[in-house]
Parts: C-alpha cells; sequence; structure tokens
C-alpha cells in the first residue's frame, strides 16, 4: 500500500509548512517521468566524457600471505584522482571481514583498451583511512614484481566536482567492475535520488552492485561526484502457500549510497597537510567531528523592520523547494523579539533557506553556512498586503 503524508509543522498562531498529498503524487509521476526520458537523451558528449572517466577506474584484487591460491582474488573497485597515481577506494574493499584489518597485499589493475581491465598490476600502499566515511586512499607504489614505477610516469586520473552542489534528479553513471560483470567494466546510469547531507549520503537509483563498491559515480561531464558504497535493498516476505508462514522474499527495489566526493577532497587535504600514513590501529566509528557543524541562528523582521514572532525558519538542500520530512535538515521558530536558533547545526555548505509566518508571504533565498561561522542570518518579510 503507498502512503501518502502531509508534513506539518504546528504551532499556535502560525501557518505551518505544508506539501499536499496530490502534490507528493504528482511529484512522484513527474519524477518517474524525467528519470525515463533523461536516460534515453544522454548527448554524445556526454557519452564522450563518461567513456574518458572510464580510464581513471581500476580493479582492486588483494592476496594474504597466508593464502593457499597464490593468484590475487577481486575484491572491487577504486578510481584515481591524481596523475601520480593516488587513487581512492571503500575501507571494506580493501579489509578482510574475518580480521578487521586491511589485506597483506593489494593491487590494481587499469584499463588496457577502454572495456577491459590490463593484465598489468600495480601494487598499493594504504596512506589515509577513514573508517567513518567507509574511504581509503592509497598509492600507487611498484609493480606486481616490486620494481618502483618512475616518478616522471603519469596514470590517467579523474576530475573531482564539488559534489554539494549535485541537486535531485541531475544524471549520474556508476562505473566499476561489480563482481558479476567479468573483468570488464561496467556502467550504468541512474539519477540523484535525495542526498542526506548530515549523514554524508547521495542516494541513487543507479544499480550498485557487489564490487563496484569503491569505483566512481560521475556526472554529465564525467567527474567524480562520489564513490558507490552500499545498496539498501526492499525485500519483503512473501507467503505463497497460506499457511501463514513467509516462504520467499520478493524485492521492490533498493537505494544505492554513494560517500559524496567532497569527502575525497577534504582527505586528500589532509594527507597533503599532514602526510602522515596511517596504520592498522583500529579506531571507533565516529560521525563528523560536531566542531566542523554550524549552529544556525538568525532574526526575522518585517520589511518596515518589526520583528516577526512565531515564524517558521527551515533549511533544506541547496535548489530544493518542496518541504518534506526527508529534505527539512533542521528548523526553528523565532520568539517575540524575532530571534530563532535551528535545532540542529550542520555542515558549513550552501542550503536553500525557507521562513512562514502569518500574515506574512512565504520567503525563500539561499544561504551560505561557513566553517565556524557566527554570523547572524537576517531574514526580511513581506506582508501579505504588501502585494
Amino acid at each position: 500500500m503507498r502512503r501518502i503524508f502531509t508534513v506539518r509543522f504546528r504551532q499556535s498562531g502560525t501557518a505551518g509548512f505544508a506539501l499536499p498529498a496530490v502534490a507528493v503524487c504528482l511529484f512522484a509521476a513527474a519524477t518517474l517521468a524525467g528519470q525515463a526520458t533523461n536516460r534515453a537523451a544522454v548527448s554524445p558528449e556526454t557519452r564522450a566524457q563518461v567513456r574518458q572517466a572510464i580510464a581513471s577506474i581500476g580493479l582492486i584484487s588483494v592476496r594474504n600471505s597466508n593464502d593457499s591460491n597464490p593468484a590475487p582474488r577481486p575484491r572491487g573497485s577504486a578510481v584515481v584522482v591524481r596523475s601520480d597515481g593516488l587513487l581512492v577506494t571503500n575501507y571494506h574493499v580493501i579489509t578482510n571481514p574475518r580480521t578487521s584489518r586491511s589485506f597483506d597485499e593489494i593491487f590494481l589493475n587499469l584499463m588496457s583498451d577502454g572495456d577491459t581491465a590490463s593484465s598489468d598490476r600495480y601494487r598499493l600502499k594504504t596512506l589515509l583511512i577513514k573508517k567513518d566515511y567507509d574511504l581509503v586512499l592509497l598509492c600507487i607504489a611498484s609493480d606486481a614484481a616490486g620494481n618502483l614505477v618512475p616518478k616522471s610516469f603519469t596514470f590517467p586520473s579523474i576530475e573531482i566536482a564539488d559534489s554539494r552542489n549535485v541537486r535531485v534528479l541531475e544524471d549520474l553513471f556508476i562505473l566499476g567492475f561489480p563482481e558479476k560483470g567479468g573483468s570488464t567494466i561496467t556502467v550504468n546510469s541512474g539519477v540523484v535520488e535525495g542526498k542526506d547531507i548530515l549523514a554524508n549520503w547521495i542516494k541513487t537509483d543507479a544499480r550498485v552492485i557487489h564490487g563496484n563498491s569503491g569505483g566512481a559515480a560521475v556526472n554529465n561531464e564525467g567527474r567524480l561526484i562520489g564513490i558507490p558504497t552500499k545498496v539498501v535493498a526492499d525485500e519483503q516476505p512473501v507467503d505463497k502457500d497460506g499457511d501463514g508462514f513467509p516462504d520467499d522474499k520478493k524485492s521492490y527495489g533498493a537505494v544505492g549510497f554513494l560517500r559524496p566526493s567532497y569527502l575525497v577532497t577534504e582527505m586528500i587535504t589532509q594527507l597533503n597537510d599532514t602526510d602522515v600514513v596511517n596504520t592498522q590501529a583500529p579506531t571507533a566509528p565516529k560521525v563528523p567531528e560536531p566542531s566542523t557543524f554550524v549552529t544556525v541562528r538568525g532574526i526575522v523582521r518585517s520589511s518596515r523592520g518589526k520583528a516577526v514572532a512565531g515564524a517558521l525558519v527551515g533549511l533544506l538542500p541547496l535548489g530544493e523547494s518542496n518541504i518534506t520530512e526527508s529534505t527539512l535538515l533542521t528548523w526553528g521558530s523565532t520568539n517575540a523579539e524575532g530571534a530563532f536558533k535551528l535545532n540542529k547545526p550542520v555542515p558549513p555548505g550552501r542550503y536553500t533557506l525557507k521562513a512562514k509566518a502569518l500574515a506574512n508571504e512565504p520567503y525563500s533565498s539561499e544561504v551560505e553556512i561557513g566553517p565556524g561561522s557566527a554570523s547572524v542570518l537576517v531574514i526580511e518579510m513581506r506582508a501579505s498586503s504588501e502585494r
């Protein structure tokens, strides 16, 4: 059964944010139609740029010193993000699930002819691990025989886009080596289904298959916007024989989760600043440091400079116009002096700011929330009678 809901925040004497049920239905229908149209209308320029990005995708294989089989076994994908051989993948790709430690030997095979992983294998060295993001930076240290790669040698690398500017329903392409795809690159397309800014995720309907982990999600320009990291499937039990006990499962789809590329950029900056090689010392998973988050405060006043009490103020992802349970990142209401403090701190970045108050026109604008920002936002609302 499809559940249609209205999100409304109530406060005495104020009007709430609301999304009519009919609008939800229309928006969902438009989304599906838009996805079908976008996938059928990939331009030759986009295809060329995505093909160019493929050269920077590699196949990760691993081996432990006590393995009975001397041949490395495939584990996932990786992306070269700098021409000197710096690359990124998921931490779980290089980690032995039995020991929770990195495999003894980690290798990379890059592309040979645009479609197939080359037989030329490189040894990788771990540089920086971020377990809370499930990301790791590595570098190409030598060839499989242990011969150092000349410093003058350059590898095909991908350009990193600012994933904070990615918007819902934008096209994207997943590049990687899924387990069922063999030694050839696999490309599939989809759209951005949503963004979870606080948890650092981009959601997509593009197929994220086992083995794609650590690969690349690129935009229409072939630039990196995310790292395919996990997939959450909607599987429901089915009682086929009517005995009251489920005897099968039915899949109703899945949502792929990407780590935004700006996290990779932050890791590269940290690596450049510290030049510290990460060790196997275990660290407890944690959320991004609270010190990097910003508590948003401000004032709401009328066009005549008077305080607007009881106004509802909310922060949404940049470019988002619909206020729903999933898009409203943080919110608050003004006191008698028109001052507000939003209930959850947010990472620095650009957002859409919305406000609504009784007898005033709805307010919407783009705002920049800076790191450690102590500035106060000023919202000036126009009375409905001023139209």
